[in-house]
């Protein structure tokens, strides 16, 4: 028979586990910890998931979290598939925070977003991302994309936190640094998926999240001071490299067959847009960074049509319904002509302006 709750009794909040992917952590890491300590909300264990770092951390997670539980391995497979370890390791919670371990969350953070993903009936949720050293300065507040994946920030870099964008709202991206994710929506997607080790592991599971059904939003009353000390982990080349072909890999395994029939030329058109673009320039190296991304993809193809039919295999909402949250047009392309991608004097002026008449004309 079910139990009889006590009266006046009132029932256990969710169980959440904060789930910590670290490697070789600086000297914030006892900052994320404590922070972690300090959590107002009742039911929360804290799952550290270390990556092969050259020093074991466990001193370091005993000493400000003496309940946590570390699990080293023996390799650094990227975060989203050492996050995928809690999948082998907890049993029974209602919640995983996956965290990077530069992430600071403010005491009431994980009673915000538990409290906001079940008001909102919500299977992905995202706090307010704020500068770690000073809270006044936002980084991110959830993310838009386009058709291809090409992700926009909802706040300008450096802007100030004036309480402008502290509606709850949805979004398409919720950035990885604190992501608070239903257990059975983690499994039923088949958590991250682990052929990309580093950069928008966070986009492909948001848009399985989409694709299943679930809604993805920000809730910016949890505040979250980041570091984003992955910059200094990966080289500025590398890093523009991994973001290409995992957004590529993302958009080639998250559409249906039919889709992709659409959106694939628009996105092959605008990659040649934009190696015509950095040569003209003399960005040799970016334009190698796109045909790279394609390449790297191209390689993997069987890869990602098996996991195109696991997505086809839990998918209950349409592309049209999808895209139907994405950007019209296409956001990198927005980006060149604004002139956001850096200027290279007056030979980058000329080009950027024959590529806006370029891009233009093949609009219309």
């Amino acid at each position: 028979p079910a139990p009889v709750a006590e009266p006046g009794r009132r029932p256990a909040p969710p169980a959440v586990v904060a789930v910590v992917v670290t490697r070789n952590p600086g000297p914030w890491f006892e900052d994320a910890l404590a922070a972690l300590a300090d959590q107002d909300y009742p039911n929360l264990a804290v799952l550290v998931i270390d990556a092969a770092s050259d020093q074991d951390p466990t001193p370091r997670v005993a000493g400000a979290l003496p309940d946590a539980y570390v699990r080293r391995i023996d390799d650094n497979p990227g975060f989203g598939a050492a996050a995928n370890h809690v999948r082998e390791v907890v049993d029974g919670a209602a919640f995983y925070c996956f965290l990077h371990d530069d992430a600071a969350p403010a005491p009431d953070a994980m009673s915000v977003l538990v409290g906001e993903a079940l008001r909102s009936n919500a299977g992905v949720v995202g706090p307010k991302l704020v500068d770690f050293s000073d809270e006044r300065r936002l980084l991110q507040v959830g993310e838009s994309v386009d058709k291809t994946g090409e992700r926009t920030s909802l706040v300008e870099p450096g802007e100030l936190d004036q309480e402008q964008h502290d509606a709850i709202r949805d979004v398409f991206v919720v950035p990885g640094a604190c992501t608070l994710v239903r257990a059975d929506l983690f499994e039923h997607i088949d958590g991250f998926d682990p052929g990309i080790d580093a950069l928008n592991d966070d986009l492909n599971l948001c848009w399985r999240a989409h694709v299943a059904g679930a809604r993805v939003i920000v809730a910016p009353d949890a505040v979250v001071r980041h570091l984003e000390s992955l910059g200094d982990k990966v080289p500025v080349e590398d890093r523009r490299e991994r973001l290409m072909r995992h957004r590529i890999r993302t958009m080639l395994s998250c559409y249906s067959r039919w889709h992709l029939v659409r959106v694939v030329p628009q996105a092959v058109l605008v990659s040649l847009l934009e190696v015509v673009y950095s040569v003209v320039v003399g960005r040799g190296r970016q334009a190698r960074d796109v045909v790279d991304a394609w390449r790297w993809n191209l390689a993997r193809r069987d890869e990602i049509s098996a996991w195109r039919r696991k997505v086809e295999g839990f998918r209950t909402v349409p592309d049209a319904e999808i895209r139907r949250f994405q950007l019209r047009g296409s956001a990198r392309v927005a980006r060149y002509l604004r002139g956001q991608t850096g200027r290279g004097g007056t030979r980058g002026d000329q080009a950027q302006a024959a590529f806006r008449r370029l891009y233009e004309g093949l609009r219309t």
